[in-house]
């Protein structure tokens, strides 16, 4: 009886040796219940540009809790040349595990990446985290290629003195009472030059972000960039009115945007000869700037104790259901990877929401997760940007660089060359079509 009973134990325990290596050379192989490896070391190599290595601490910090055997580097460039090192990595097939994409990039780098595993992260989440935007530029052919963790969309920064002076008590929230008040706010002096202007619209050089600018005016006007198949461009095309007229939502905003640059127009109040938007602004020679929200570090730097406050963009009129322009980053996986499953978890862990409150609680940015947004709105230092968050659009593009030359140049065409409007958007037309062959 003796032998049977020990037979049976040894039985038992080779059973749960058994079923104790099916269970560790499983998650071994599949990277650990976090998608980490939980039993060799990895590294992960990071590209970024605005975060510094301090601020990429906390998600590092947070990551490591739950896969310490990940080891993170993170490698700062700069904006200037950051595509160019971009694109010289992957062509000789050293790229980065992650790299940041801007939100206009996904067209021109999406044979690049590789999207989230739908078991990581759901669609139904991810539209539920992020503000609409995020989605519209990062999901494509229902997967996600890449996710934010900041989002910058433009403002309207006034001087509080200038209107003052100009018995202005409320900053325009229309293109009509903006009209007016830049005309108030106006100051000519001799020849050309301004002593004060009303708002920094109108030229393409001397403006911080332009041509971002005029694609916010042309959304808020309606325009659709693209058609619905992302084939070829319609921002050229009329829509049709409810009361059955055509319009040219383009031409309209675009008018509205060089008219404050043309000397036979009422709202004429800034030219090629204006001072750089921000430093005329900083010198208080600006009543209004369209910015984002890292102008207040430019500004601050320029002009520690200039009077100035921040206020919505104005709309082309109140009835209207609100139009912003965001400018951000996302981060996305690259398809060279050796550890796409870790790269993808070290993404969703950093854009989680308690981990960017932690990162916020240091680095103060508009956020562009819904559930933190709703804390940052009665922020008076971030207030303006992250509600403007929840409305922001963007303008599609195949390849960012070149399609803002081309608007560039539509700007440039009207202003210092004497084109036409309709001539300028036709030609602008034309290139961006070209863009999509």
């Amino acid at each position: 009886m003796r032998i049977v009973y020990i037979s049976k134990t040894i039985a038992t325990k080779k059973l749960l040796l058994v079923i104790f290596l099916g269970w560790f050379f499983f998650f071994r192989g599949s990277g650990g219940p976090s998608g980490g490896n939980t039993d060799q070391k990895l590294t992960l190599n990071i590209w970024g540009i605005f975060e510094t290595s301090e601020g990429m601490e906390t998600f590092i910090a947070e990551f490591n809790k739950n896969n310490p055997n990940v080891e993170v580097s993170y490698s700062q460039h700069s904006v200037d040349t950051y595509e160019s090192d971009l694109i010289n990595a992957l062509a000789i097939n050293e790229a980065p595990d992650i790299f940041v994409i801007h939100n206009d990039w996904l067209p021109k780098y999406q044979n690049k990446l590789l999207p989230a595993p739908d078991d990581l992260v759901s669609l139904r989440d991810y539209k539920n985290s992020f503000v609409d935007t995020v989605y519209s530029d990062f999901v494509l052919e229902d997967k996600i290629w890449a996710a934010p963790i900041t989002m910058d969309s433009l403002a309207l920064y006034y001087n509080k003195d200038i209107l003052g002076s100009a018995s202005i008590a409320v900053p325009a929230t229309t293109w009509q009472e903006l009209k007016k008040q830049s005309e108030r706010i106006t100051n000519r002096g001799s020849g050309s030059f301004f002593n004060r202007s009303g708002v920094a619209l109108g030229t393409n050089a001397n403006i911080n972000r332009a041509v971002d600018i005029l694609y916010l005016l042309m959304l808020q006007d309606r325009v659709e960039p693209y058609s619905s198949d992302f084939s070829q461009p319609t921002f050229d095309q009329a829509i049709t009115q409810k009361d059955g007229s055509s319009f040219f939502p383009a031409s309209d905003a675009l008018s509205f945007y060089t008219s404050f640059a043309n000397p036979t127009s009422d709202n004429y109040t800034w030219n090629s000869r204006s001072n750089y938007s921000i430093d005329a602004f900083a010198n208080g020679e600006l009543g209004y700037m369209y910015g984002y929200y890292y102008a207040r570090d430019l500004i601050a730097q320029k002009a520690p104790n200039l009077n100035y406050d921040i206020a919505p963009v104005p709309q082309p009129d109140n009835i209207q259901t609100l139009v912003n322009f965001a400018n951000y980053w996302g981060f996305a996986v690259s398809k060279q990877t050796k550890n796409p499953n870790t790269s993808w978890n070290f993404i969703k862990a950093m854009t989680g929401k308690n981990t960017l409150k932690k990162y916020y609680e240091v680095n103060k940015q508009p956020s562009p997760r819904k559930d933190i947004i709703n804390e940052q709105i009665g922020d008076p230092e971030i207030g303006v940007f992250a509600s403007a968050n929840l409305t922001a659009k963007s303008f599609y593009k195949k390849d960012q660089v070149k399609a803002d030359s081309i608007f560039q140049t539509m700007i440039d065409d009207i202003i210092l060359r004497g084109r036409s409007i309709e001539n300028a958007i036709s030609t602008a037309a034309q290139k961006i079509s070209a863009l999509s062959q």
